[in-house]
Formats: structure tokens, sequence, C-alpha cells
């Protein structure tokens, strides 16, 4: 059995144990742990892309509907999060009536997840991903392949970084397309062997993403707020919230230019073929 046979039938396992709780019962840890479990594979087949049949090709496409499913419950249970760091006293009643409406909103996400967990909860189904752990763990001629997991992560890297240029103004739309691309070269990166050089990679990429992250989590929830408030220019949870938000942008820019900046290091291999910025986003 190849490594990445192991790692799929490692993440198929995973798989089945995030869906039992969530069925359970989907708390915040077992949604994020079913999403980022999803990610995962999704990251695999792209990478082994494997010879697989339609009904295989089916239950990739209902994972990405469970996993965006997951990513809408899970945006409301950060912005709560988020929201109760707010603690300016004058914001206590404007937090209770959007924290509400988060939680309303929340619950009916869960349900729509919960709903759409049910139907992948059978055994044809994770026999399809076992077939998946086949096809992707097999031999092949090198062409679906052309480079090994952390040498594609890296010139990946390098190729987002040629195509934003440090001259050039990082808009929110660009950091987002960041923050996607990211989130794949990551995954990326995790299926290679372990090294000094990998583990380097994976702090450099998970630093730079929890900063995009971290902003645009806040852009959420400012958003929210200023559906909610948008009759009251003043309202004193309105500021705050943009306040920190402007803060993290900056932070979150800092982190992409720093993390970019690595890649000019003379102990950086030279990018070979790469997925640009634009193809990465485009698939999530």
């Amino acid at each position: 059995m190849t490594l990445l046979e192991k790692r799929m039938r490692g993440l198929n396992r995973d798989l089945s144990g995030a869906v039992s709780k969530v069925l359970d019962d989907p708390k915040p840890k077992s949604v994020h742990r079913l999403r980022t479990t999803i990610r995962r594979i999704e990251s695999l087949v792209s990478y082994a892309n494997p010879d697989i049949g339609k009904k295989e090709e089916r239950s990739l496409e209902k994972l990405t509907d469970l996993r965006k499913r997951a990513g809408k419950v899970r945006d409301f249970d950060v912005q709560e999060d988020l929201l109760d760091t707010l603690g300016n006293g004058s914001t206590v009643k404007d937090r209770k009536t959007l924290k509400n409406i988060l939680e309303k909103k929340r619950n009916q996400q869960a349900k729509r997840l919960e709903s759409a967990v049910k139907k992948i909860h059978e055994a044809k189904f994770f026999g399809r991903l076992d077939r998946i752990a086949e096809q992707a763990g097999a031999l092949q001629d090198g062409k679906n392949r052309p480079l090994a997991p952390l040498e594609e992560a890296e010139a990946q890297l390098a190729r987002m970084a040629e195509d934003f240029g440090f001259a050039q103004t990082m808009k929110p739309s660009r950091l987002h397309g960041a923050r996607v691309a990211l989130k794949r070269i990551r995954y990326m990166a995790e299926l290679a062997e372990e090294s000094a050089e990998q583990k380097e990679l994976m702090r450099e990429l998970k630093s730079a993403q929890d900063a995009i992250g971290d902003w645009h989590d806040w852009q959420e929830l400012t958003e929210r707020a200023e559906k909610r408030f948008s009759d009251r220019a003043s309202c004193p949870l309105l500021r705050e919230a943009r306040t920190v938000l402007s803060a993290r942008y900056s932070d979150a820019i800092s982190a992409v230019h720093k993390l970019f900046s690595l890649t000019q290091e003379p102990t950086r291999k030279p990018p070979g073929a790469a997925q640009s910025l634009q193809t990465a986003a485009r698939r999530a």
C-alpha cells in the first residue's frame, strides 16, 4: 500500500468519525473537524488525479457540498466567539441582539448540515471513497504527478508570490483569493513525508493562513453588524468592529508579504509548473 493510499484511507476513517459526531451533536469542534477532513481529502484527490468512475465523481461532489454546508455553520460559530471579544460596555445590548440573530441562523444551518450528512451516512458512499483511495495510491506513469507533494507546494507558493507582486495593492478580494489558495497549498504540503523542510513550510503557511482567516472572520462579522445596524451611523458596536477589522487587515497583509518574501530566499527550490492563484481560487 502506497503512502497516498494509506493517507486517503486514514482520511476516510476520519471522515466517518466526523460524520458520526455531527449526527450525534453538531458542536463547533465536530463541524470544524468534518470541514477540514473533507478539505484534506479534496487536496489529496486533486494531487493524485486518480482515474475514477462517475459514481466516485458524484461522491466527491457530495463531499464538496457537505464541506460548504459545514463552512456555513462554522462561520456562525466563529462570529459568535468574536462577538464575545468586543468589550465596550456600550455595546452590550447590541451584542445581545446580534448574538441572538447569529444563534438562530446557526441553528438553521446546522439542521441543513445534519440533513446533508444523513444522505451520505451509508456503506456504499464510504465504499466508493475506499475505491478512490486505491486509485489515488496506484502506481502511475508520473504524468498525473509531475512533482512530489512538497515540491509542488513550494512551486505553487512561488508562483503565487509572482502573481501578486510586492508592489501591488492587496485589495480585500485579492486577499480572500490568497486565503483560499494558501489553504490548498498547505494541505498539499501535508501529503509529503515529514522532514524539517516540510515542517518549516507548514509553520510558515499556517501563520499566514491564520492571519488572513482572522481578518476574513472579522470582515464577515462586521458586514453582518452593518446590515443589522445600518440605520445607526454612530453604533458603538459597529465602530469597535470596524476598528478591529482594520487592524486585522493590516496584520493579514503583513503576514502574506512576509510569507512571500521567504520564497525569494536562496534555500528555496526554483518553481516548476505550478497552478496559478486564479486557478486555485476558482476550484475552491
